[in-house]
């Protein structure tokens, strides 16, 4: 994923919204303590969703919020910007070997649009396991299938563009071709230990305003190192295929005037307690 903290924090509005709206739907089912909580967020990334949507759920102001992300940059970042006494981040992979001081640390994890980029699913769900306390809970979302990914599996096929695409599947949501990731995503907690697991598939629709709105959020997520000097080039080869794929509004029946960009998706959320 890009690492641009700057720019991620300025066209993430997508992922905010589905971080509101699965908390304001989720938030008042999950056991908070009276006393304080640890919480984690894995995939903070710049550490505005961390600060400004997460916290306000959590009921006890002296609640600490621990925010994890494979980006150092991101950490950075977010450190500087959203950091305080009650809330730190650092660096961790989620897929890699947890640091002993976290493992059975904290009473809540969530994570918000980052799993789907784990491709070892089964060691992710395994450490956000050994992450919590016995009771503790998990509330996760992230991408089933998205359009984004069928975009770049097509400029992956192209002359021009495989070079910097030839490893596409590595970035494709893992559950982007499987027919109920809900069933299959709730037979894997369970196998790790999860109980009470409860696993949700949503069918969700955003609307960009504009194209360069959708440049703007394919660029903040973009996981490849296209070369500057040819990334525009790039984006109107990607805007090619989101028409190609009918995914435009389009004004008057005029293919070159555009009003909005409709991206149809499927969000999971799980739900666990060890």
């Amino acid at each position: 994923m890009n690492d641009d903290a700057d720019l991620y924090g300025k066209s993430n509005t997508l992922q905010k919204r589905d971080a509101l709206d699965c908390l304001e739907e989720f938030a008042i089912n999950i056991h908070w303590k009276s006393y304080r909580e640890r919480i984690i967020d894995i995939g903070c990334g710049d550490g505005s969703v961390t600060s400004q949507i997460l916290r306000r759920y959590v009921p006890s102001n002296n609640s600490y919020i621990v925010g994890c992300d494979i980006s150092p940059k991101m950490v950075q970042h977010a450190n500087k910007h959203h950091g305080n006494s009650q809330t730190y981040f650092r660096v961790m992979d989620i897929e890699g070997e947890l640091s002993k001081d976290l493992q059975g640390n904290f009473d809540h994890a969530f994570s918000f649009y980052a799993l789907h980029w784990i491709k070892r699913q089964e060691c992710a769900f395994k450490n956000i396991y050994d992450l919590l306390v016995r009771g503790g809970e998990c509330l996760l979302i992230f991408l089933g299938h998205m359009p984004i990914f069928d975009v770049f599996r097509v400029l992956s096929r192209t002359n021009r563009w495989r070079p910097w695409l030839k490893d596409v599947d590595r970035f494709v949501s893992p559950y982007h071709d499987t027919q109920e990731p809900d069933k299959k995503i709730k037979v894997m907690m369970e196998g790790i230990g999860f109980h009470d697991v409860e696993v949700k598939r949503k069918e969700k629709t955003f609307i960009y305003d504009s194209v360069e709105a959708v440049k703007k959020a394919v660029k903040a997520v973009n996981p490849f190192k296209i070369p500057l000097e040819m990334y525009n080039e790039f984006m109107e080869d990607y805007m090619s295929v989101v028409k190609d794929l009918r995914l435009i509004d389009q004004v008057n029946n005029n293919v070159d005037s555009f009003m909005s960009v409709k991206a149809n998706y499927t969000l999971l959320i799980a739900y666990g307690r060890k």
